[in-house]
């Protein structure tokens, strides 16, 4: 049997000091405004919110954080009110009461991490008699809400991936606390599943939100607590892919997601902590490169928590690294995730996303827990560009063209063993294809007809009916689509082949950081639509321009025709639709020839 670790030792200064005169700045403004702010949160009730509250006052208490003029008094109050209202909120079960979800043990298991925290760093405070008599009032607290949800937690189930790991990594931290062995043991029984880590580097739910907040904290606690090196060298590798994935704006690429922040880049401050912590730790100038990106969207909360894991590992407050060097339109970053389906290229000049990695074909429908997002390619300037890129068709209402994973056709440039992704100059070229097929239903053979002409519901991937679909012989309508996109550091040009009937097609491009002037017809809706003139019938071009930088739009194929958007059954039987917002040009063309799409960037930034 282990021996629980956290009795021994003195915790390490938190070294505030450590980090960036602004950083410091939050830190002690949040520290000023903590005994409000605990107020305010027990008049909500949020188990979670309170669980933070208590972390953020013993952490403020520690040594390491002198002069943040909030007296001590004040936040060993503030922690003491969080605590009793906690334990009102505990129901008989000992999960907590609040939230979307009705005796959760994954959601108790959030706040019983942050309150086992605060505890085992009371408890390693011996060597400190000032600080441990300052906050021994809270230790039989905590001791009686951790005891009281023991149950919950040992027997508890879960909902998604990330809620294996914040259960198992509550469990391990009771074990360190309360020396139970029936939490460690519960612990092991998760972590016997194998941890979730794709090879690209990303968790099952391939979601930056859920790596921040879940995954890479949990496998690190539990790396340590339970002295397992392989679930850090896993939380290592999630986090350099997310390192990857950041841009000079500091937002992380989450289209591949299967969770919510699929539906807009992910603002990196919360991932911050564990850049900045990984790159001190291991020297890797990828991760200091995202920690510097990122640094200024950090909050207050971001912040706690990097000193929160300082105080466990005085590693992550080490000093950072030299930042690799950003990419240039010779030396491009390229960062393939094949089983994510996507590809990331930042020429520093400009940047590329192509992606092939939704799940709605494997699974028949458009679902939460899935990638749905039918955006094969961004593609933007400094600030100027194409946030997203869909290709709808009139076939069959299956909805936009979702192609399975960009298919490189250069030299390999995939980084998959931690070191840094290669580099390569000149024109990148991946091929993205689909095949699509709805069925025409023959008659049933006469020893499967009902005189009464009862037959089965059943779903048949588009919609349902009662006429026992997989026993009737078929006749299928194909569509195949083969994109094949070439990306180069002033530009990307997208080419479309098609096979199967002749049926209409629509290029909707989302656009961002420009105008496109005055000229285009606009429909119903207030999207632009991109035709051809009457002396070209088969091009069409305009431009954005702005922020100092012009994209030129070209377009090449049988253009014309009704402009659309068509989401798909999935959607439209719902009366709803995924339709982007903002400033949208639709560019009609149909399958009859191939469609070719050019983006040209002009005047963009050099480095």
């Amino acid at each position: 049997m282990l021996v629980p670790p956290a009795s021994e030792g003195v915790p390490a200064p938190c070294g505030r000091d450590a980090l960036p005169e602004s950083h410091s700045a939050l830190i002690v403004g949040a520290a000023r405004i903590l005994p409000e702010r605990a107020g305010q949160v027990c008049a909500t009730g949020s188990h979670r919110a309170l669980g933070r509250v208590v972390r953020d006052a013993v952490l403020l208490l520690l040594p390491g954080h002198p002069n943040h003029g909030t007296p001590d008094g004040s936040l060993v109050e503030a922690a003491m009110g969080a605590v009793e209202q906690l334990r009102a909120l505990q129901s008989p079960s000992g999960t907590f009461r609040g939230g979307d979800n009705v005796d959760s043990p994954p959601d108790t298991a959030f706040t019983i991490n942050d309150l086992a925290w605060a505890l085992a760093a009371i408890t390693r405070l011996s060597g400190d008699e000032v600080a441990a008599l300052r906050l021994a009032p809270l230790l039989a607290r905590l001791e009686r809400v951790l005891t009281a949800a023991t149950p919950a937690l040992v027997g508890g189930g879960v909902h998604t991936p990330n809620h294996r790991w914040e259960i198992a990594s509550a469990l391990a931290r009771m074990w360190e606390t309360l020396g139970s062995e029936v939490t460690r043991e519960r612990a092991l029984q998760w972590l016997n599943e194998g941890a979730d880590l794709q090879a690209d580097g990303l968790f099952s739910e391939r979601s930056a939100n859920y790596a921040a907040h879940v995954s890479v904290p949990a496998l690190l606690t539990l790396g340590r607590a339970l002295e397992r090196p392989d679930l850090i060298r896993a939380a290592d590798l999630a986090t350099r892919t997310q390192a990857e994935l950041t841009d000079d704006h500091g937002l992380v690429e989450s289209l591949a997601s299967r969770r919510q922040d699929q539906f807009a880049p992910f603002d990196g401050g919360a991932l911050h902590p564990w850049f900045r912590a990984h790159a001190a730790r291991t020297g890797d100038r990828i991760t200091a490169r995202a920690a510097e990106r990122t640094s200024g969207r950090a909050d207050a909360d971001a912040l706690l928590t990097l000193l929160a894991l300082g105080a466990e590992d005085p590693s992550a407050l080490a000093p950072l690294p030299a930042p690799a060097p950003s990419p240039t339109p010779d030396a491009p970053d390229v960062i393939e995730l094949d089983d994510s389906g996507l590809v990331r290229i930042d020429h520093g000049s400009s940047s590329a996303v192509l992606f092939g990695g939704t799940d709605t074909a494997m699974i028949g429908r458009v679902a939460s827990g899935t990638s749905s997002r039918p955006v094969l390619t961004r593609f933007r300037g400094a600030e100027l560009g194409m946030r997203e890129l869909r290709l709808s068709r009139d076939f069959f209402s299956v909805g936009p063209l979702r192609p399975e994973s960009p298919r490189p056709l250069d030299s390999a440039r995939t980084r998959s063993d931690g070191t840094d992704a290669g580099h390569s100059s000149g024109a990148l070229r991946y091929l993205l294809e689909e095949q699509v097929s709805a069925e025409y239903f023959q008659p049933l053979a006469p020893a499967d007809h009902d005189p009464e002409g009862r037959y089965s519901l059943e779903f048949n991937g588009r919609f349902a009916a009662a006429m026992d679909f997989s026993r009737r012989p078929v006749e299928t309508v194909a569509l195949r689509t083969s994109m094949l996109a070439t990306v180069e550091a002033d530009g990307v040009e997208l080419h479309w082949t098609f096979q199967g009937p002749e049926t209409p097609v629509c290029l909707l491009l989302a656009l961002d950081g420009g105008d496109l002037g005055p000229g285009l017809p606009v429909d119903e809706h207030g999207r632009r639509i991109l035709e051809p003139g009457a002396d070209a019938a088969t091009e069409a071009r305009c431009t954005l321009r702005g922020q100092g930088e012009r994209l030129e739009i070209a377009a090449a194929g049988q253009l014309g025709g009704r402009a659309f958007y068509d989401p798909g059954e999935a959607y439209s039987f719902l009366g709803a639709s995924d339709e982007p917002g903002g400033d949208v040009l639709l560019i009609p063309a149909s399958t009859a020839t191939p469609l070719t799409l050019r983006l040209r960037l002009e005047g963009a930034r050099t480095n």
